[in-house]
């Protein structure tokens, strides 16, 4: 081959070389930047104790409240972070609406079956529970919902609706029923209860 053409050919496939590695980094900096925006976002609708209400701060004084993770805590669960993260941006502009508005509409939105929300007794619970497989994990998520707006409007505001309040006692009530606590196995139905009933104290104390 002639020197000129080796040339030629040589410089050729450095350049598509320095192309390629430009477009990886661009790439790689693209995905990072993009991470960093989703992180982010997530961020904002992670409640933390250092952006909490004075009044909340005071109240949700133990680390499982803020736990991302803790299936108990009212924001640690899939259905709680979502309602939550929902609530949070319903509130901008619903101020003085009653939580429960958006709570019916989270609902609604996951398509679980309802049941009468004041409801405790195991016996009158039976039925919705037998209705089909998935009757105890529609129950924990909605109850789970309920937690996250009572403990939301806490954290963003310091207090919880009265009726929303009263609402919320009623569902750590019954979700701490034994058969609904049995759900959750021998070795974390103790750590689930512990909490609960913290949950519930602390609701009786908001004004």
């Amino acid at each position: 081959m002639k020197p000129l053409l080796i040339a030629i050919l040589l410089l050729t496939l450095t350049a598509c070389g320095q192309t390629q590695d430009k477009s990886q980094k661009v790439l790689s900096s693209t995905t990072v930047d993009t991470t960093n925006n989703q992180t982010k976002s997530m961020s904002e609708y992670s409640p933390t104790i250092d952006k909490a209400h004075p009044t909340a701060k005071g109240l949700m004084n133990e680390d499982f409240y803020w736990s991302p993770i803790e299936e108990t805590a009212p924001f640690g669960s899939d259905d709680g972070a979502d309602t939550y993260a929902g609530f949070k941006d319903w509130r901008q502009t619903h101020k003085t609406n009653n939580p429960k508005e958006f709570l019916m509409e989270q609902i609604d939105y996951w398509g679980y079956p309802t049941f009468d929300l004041n409801e405790t007794n195991f016996e009158k619970l039976k039925p919705y529970l037998k209705r089909s497989d998935l009757g105890s994990r529609f129950m924990s998520g909605i109850d789970a919902a309920i937690a996250a707006i009572a403990f939301g409007q806490l954290y963003l505001e310091g207090t919880v609706d009265k009726d929303f309040k009263e609402l919320a006692k009623t569902s750590i009530k019954r979700q701490l029923i034994p058969e609904m606590l049995s759900i959750w196995g021998d070795t974390y139905k103790a750590t689930r209860e512990t909490q609960l009933t913290k949950m519930l104290a602390v609701l009786n104390q908001v004004d």
